[in-house]
């Protein structure tokens, strides 16, 4: 079942501003959910949040069923996300997607996704408000 996640990461002014790049992951690998992460920029900005390089959500494949009966074709949930050395250093619900089980494997599914490196010291840590949209495969 292949499956579409897609990642929204709206910029909040912290004094700097954040990327101006769209990454898509559509590589041919086993089937399993993808994610796409948008970072929506001020026009001024400048990087500072790294590119997602690998993310899936496992989780969310396993309650595809169970996501397309409760709330529909998409299930999404915002979340505070903070990188730090190229891996996800914090994650924290901001909204829920009213479905607990979701919530949940985006927490932990989210823990293992890699990031670009960063210029500066390995525990500089970086942190943005995004959307994580999943969209079950048919």
């Amino acid at each position: 079942m292949k499956s579409v996640l897609s990642m929204s990461v709206l910029v909040t002014s912290l004094g700097a501003c954040a990327t101006t790049s769209t990454l898509h992951l559509n590589r041919d690998e086993p089937a399993g959910s993808l994610v796409q992460l948008d970072l929506v920029p001020h026009q001024d900005a400048t990087q500072v949040f790294p590119s997602l390089l690998e993310g899936r959500l496992p989780g969310a494949d396993r309650l595809a069923s169970q996501i397309r009966y409760e709330l529909g074709e998409t299930a999404s949930v915002d979340v505070r996300l903070c990188v730090a050395g190229g891996r996800v250093a914090s994650i924290a619900i901001t909204r829920s997607s009213q479905l607990p089980a979701f919530d949940e494997s985006v927490m932990s599914d989210a823990k293992s996704w890699q990031f670009a490196g960063m210029p500066g010291p390995a525990n500089l840590r970086t942190c943005e408000q995004a959307t994580i949209t999943y969209r079950p495969g048919t």
